[in-house]
Formats: C-alpha cells, structure tokens, sequence
C-alpha cells in the first residue's frame, strides 16, 4: 500500500508518529486533561463515570474514580488499529510506520552499529563489517520459539502489573524502545523486526501470503515493499538492506510466507496465537467472574495490582481457586495454546482426507495453507469481539453494528483472496516477467497470440504458450531457460544453489533435463560469473552456507560433466 510513497515522506511520517509515541508516554506520568473526560458530571462525554454502577470484581464493586484514559487509548484504541492495518494494508504499511522499527534503526541513523572484523578467505585481507543474527545460527532458525515466548511473557506480565498501572505501562513501553534501540546497535538490518520483536509473529500471522490491499513485490521488481530504502546524492531511493534476512517480508511478502511455512515454530505460532487471544480475553472472566470487568474498561485503572499477584487467580461459580493469579495466568495460556495447535494439527488432516474422498490430492503444504488461512482469520474475527471493546462500546449502537460488520467483510474478503492461493501461482507469477522478456527475443507466430501482445498475456497464458514451446529448437528452448533463470538470480527471487527445485515446473513444460540446467549455469558463470556469487552485504556465515550448497548441487555436477566430456574425447 505505501511501497510507493517516497522515503522522505515517510520518514517525517515515522517522527510524528515516533514523536506522538513519546508524548503518550509522557501522559502515563502526567495527565491533567484527559481525567475530566472521566468526571460523573461531564455527561457530554462517552468516558463519564456512571457513580450507580457497580463493576465487580468478584463479590466487591470497584471504587469509581476519574483517572486517565491513557492506558484505554493505548490498549483499547492503539493495538486494536494495529492488528486492523496489518490484515488489510499489510507488513508494508505497517513496517513503513512503525515507531518501534523506526527507533531499532537510531544507530544506523548515528553510524554507531557495531562491526566485527572479517578475514576474506580468498584474498586474506581484513575488514570490518555489520553484524547480523546468521540465518543459520540457533536463533536464525528458532527465533520463532523466541518471539512467541515474549509476546506470552509479555501478555503474562500486561495482566499481572501492566493494565491498570500507567506508571508501570510507561516503563514497560520505555523497555520495550530500549530493547529496540540495543538489537539496533548489536545487529544490523531490521534484525529487531525480524528476530526479536515480539509483534513480528502477530504481523507474519495476519499478513499471511498478502494483506487485502497488499502490493504484490514479486511482480514489480525494484525496491518493492521494503523499508529498507535510503536516498544517495542525486535523491534517488535505492536499497539499504544488509541481508539480515533472505526471505524477508520487507522485500517480498509471500516469499518469505511460502519460504517460512515449515520453519521450526511455525505451527505452534500459527495455531497458538488463536489460543492466546482466547486464553487473553477469557482471563479476564476467569479472575472476576463477570465481564463488566472487562468491557467497561475498568482493569484499565484498577488498582494495587502488584499487591494482588499472589490472590486466588481463579474465581468460578462463585467459588475462588487457590493458585496465584501469577501462575493462573500462564496456565489458562498453556491450556488454550495446546487446545487450538491440537485443533489446527487435526485440521490440516481432516483437509486432506476430504480431499482424498472428493478425488483430488492435497499436498501437506497446501493442507497446512488452508488451515493457517482458517485460523487467521478466526483468529481476527475472535480478537474484534473484544479488542477495542472498551472503547468501542460507548459509541452509538449503530456505529458499533457497522463496526462488526466491517470486520467480518475484511475477514471474509481476505480469506476468499488467500485460501486459493499457492505456491506454484506464486512462483510462476514471479517467472512471468522474466519469461515475457525472453519470449519477446524469440519469433512467435503471431496466430498463437490471437492478435494480443505478450505484455497483456496473464501469468496464467503465459505458462499455456510455454508448453507449445517444445516445438522449437531445443537451442532456442535452452536460451529462453537461461534468460528466465539469470534474471530469477539476479532479482534475488532464488539463488544458484536453489534453482534447480525452483525452475523444476518450468524445465518440464520447456522439455529440459538435469543437464540443461547445469549447462545454463554454467553459461552463467562463464559470461555473468557475479551473478553467482553471494552478494557482499551477505553475512559471512550464509555466504559460506551457500558457497557449499552451490558447490553441492551445481559445481561439482558441472565439474564432474565436464570430466565425463574429456574422458569421451580421450
């Protein structure tokens, strides 16, 4: 959605909105306006204290007071708009704006980001270059488990000390920007965003393969969605990424989905987000046993929740439960999260045997997308019955009816977009530009196109005029596959070590073999050898990674085929 808008736009977007972050952090200090809101005789106002009402928790009513409505906008008004831009303007509008990502980038800003020294292995000589998490390290390949546990933690400690306590609310706001600010200087590139934050999990799960109103990178090659973007000397944008991440989700979205979907954690994530907003909002039920606490917005200043972390944490049927509200919280949490990964484990299986019975084969991975589209957006539609409730409900009945029916069209509207959705439309959407290009040097017959261009051929008619391409020289085949593959190299979409697997569709509708793609390579290396080579903002550990994949299954095949050739000739 904002993969357009100029880098000096948005960057006075993200300090307003940076600026306005700190100014609510102030208000949790300080805040003499917003309490008159809350005033019994302000009646003009949505937020005014009903002095009649008793909101209980348990058996005894809450004390009716003014107090500052800062903690309802944060909770209330500020996360609820989040989660809704994320399913519907995506990643790309969100990570453009987000205060949080902006302040994790002040020491690149400052030039301050630490440096470890590097030794090339083929000239030996000495530098210095950026840090980044290896995507190979224990954390590059489990930080899923990492961000999961914090985003539990932190609705864990959001219940026991956070809620109704601004000071508290201000300093674990403070923490958090710290937190940013110290990845930012430790490892380069969105390394906060995409290792450590613990909302990145929330924004992979809503996005999905792409928002609702999500721009498609892998058809629009350039700088796409990335905020990795700075401006040189001419005032041109161009791309500051350090390749902190390959599949990254700034610079292609349904890459890094379709990339990502069996990583470690993903399932659990998937699936145990839907438990956690369960487990979150029937909390609330479960500690007062009534829910006026929770949508009047009373927990928002509730007070003396420090004093209260060791008090029954349950209270059913009138009868309270002798486990600490500290321990309550986290076992309603664990309970919830193996219910629902449970349910989505048995739905994938209850997919695929449906399938089976209607006469179609389902792969597991397309069983898996089907069922992380499904919880998505259930997940969205449970987190609207009661996120921004307590604000949401002092508006007029009618507004709030609108409301809920907005939010079951953008549900219902992204699910219809992405449950279609797979792996092999992505990558043959992505080949399409590539393959127009080539198609464009050989010389079609004219009749095949029907008087139409092949600039107003879909990805779909594309691959059809693919297969009628075996009717050609194989030579002119062979060129077509090595014009579509380099270019595939260089917009980064695979690299040489992957592309075997991922250029396999398109060698069978070509009528190519093993030893056309090996050749191709090697044409490659031979005329564009930088093509092949890992670029230099590549951390040193993925370069070595790849170094060895590529010479697995590209090199030593070419070598060994080129040993075969001067063993015919002897």
């Amino acid at each position: 959605m904002l993969s357009q808008a100029s880098e000096r736009t948005m960057h006075r977007v993200r300090w307003v909105l940076a600026l306005g972050w700190l100014v609510l952090i102030a208000s949790l200090f300080y805040d003499p306006f917003t309490p008159i809101l809350t005033e019994p005789s302000n009646l003009s106002s949505p937020f005014h204290i009903d002095p009649n009402s008793c909101i209980k928790i348990r058996e005894n009513c809450i004390v009716q007071k003014p107090y500052s409505l800062s903690v309802l906008i944060w909770w209330a008004m500020i996360v609820p708009a989040g989660i809704l831009i994320l399913m519907t303007l995506g990643h790309e509008f969100w990570r453009r704006i987000c205060p949080l990502s902006f302040f994790s980038q002040i020491p690149r800003a400052l030039g301050i980001q630490r440096k470890r020294k590097v030794i090339d292995p083929v000239t030996h000589e000495v530098r210095y270059e950026l840090v980044t998490v290896g995507e190979h390290s224990w954390l590059g390949e489990n930080h899923l488990y990492v961000q999961f546990g914090l985003f539990i933690v932190g609705l864990g400690v959001r219940i026991l000390f956070v809620n109704g306590d601004r000071t508290a609310l201000a300093y674990f706001l403070i923490g958090t920007i710290c937190s940013a600010v110290i990845i930012g200087y430790l490892y380069a590139g969105k390394s906060w965003c995409n290792y450590f934050c613990p909302m990145a999990p929330v924004q992979m799960i809503y996005t999905g393969p792409r928002a609702l109103l999500g721009s498609k990178a892998h058809v629009a090659p350039g700088i796409t969605q990335s905020m990795c973007r700075t401006v040189d000397s001419t005032g041109q944008e161009k791309s500051a990424c350090v390749g902190c991440k390959t599949a990254c989700i700034d610079i292609d979205a349904e890459k890094s989905y379709w990339q990502e979907l069996q990583m470690p954690g993903r399932r659990l994530v998937q699936y145990g987000y839907l438990g956690m907003v369960i487990g979150f909002y029937l909390y609330y039920f479960l500690y007062a046993g009534n829910w006026d606490y929770y949508f009047t917005g009373a927990w928002t200043h509730e007070e003396h929740l420090l004093h209260r972390i060791l008090d029954p944490g349950f209270y059913i049927y009138g009868h309270p439960i002798a486990i600490p509200k500290a321990i309550a919280v986290y076992i309603t949490y664990g309970i919830l999260v193996i219910i629902t990964f449970s349910l989505g484990l048995t739905l994938e299986k209850l997919y695929r045997q449906h399938a089976r019975w209607r006469g179609r084969a389902v792969s597991a991975e397309q069983a898996q997308h089907f069922s992380f589209t499904v919880f998505t957006v259930v997940s969205f539609w449970a987190f609207f019955c009661y996120g921004a409730r307590p604000s949401l409900n002092r508006l007029p009945t009618t507004l709030v009816l609108a409301f809920n029916a907005f939010i079951v069209l953008i549900g219902a509207v992204w699910m219809i977009q992405t449950l279609g959705r797979t792996r092999e439309q992505y990558e043959r959407e992505s080949m399409a530009n590539s393959l127009r290009k080539q198609l464009q040097r050989l010389q079609l017959d004219p009749a095949l196109l029907k008087g139409r261009s092949l600039e107003t051929l879909s990805p779909d008619e594309l691959d059809l005029l693919v297969k009628i391409l075996p009717g050609l020289s194989h030579h002119l085949r062979v060129q077509t596959y090595m014009g579509v593959l380099q270019e595939l190299i260089e917009q980064g979409v695979t690299h040489a070590s992957r592309s075997f697997d991922f250029c396999e569709k398109l060698r069978q509708e070509l009528q190519l073999g093993e030893a056309d793609h090996l050749a191709a390579i090697e044409a490659i290396g031979q005329t564009s050898p930088e093509v092949l080579v890992a670029p230099r903002w590549q951390s040193f550990a993925t370069y070595l990674h790849d170094a060895e994949t590529l010479a697995r299954t590209v090199v030593r095949p070419v070598n060994k085929k080129r040993s075969v050739r001067k063993k015919q000739r002897l």
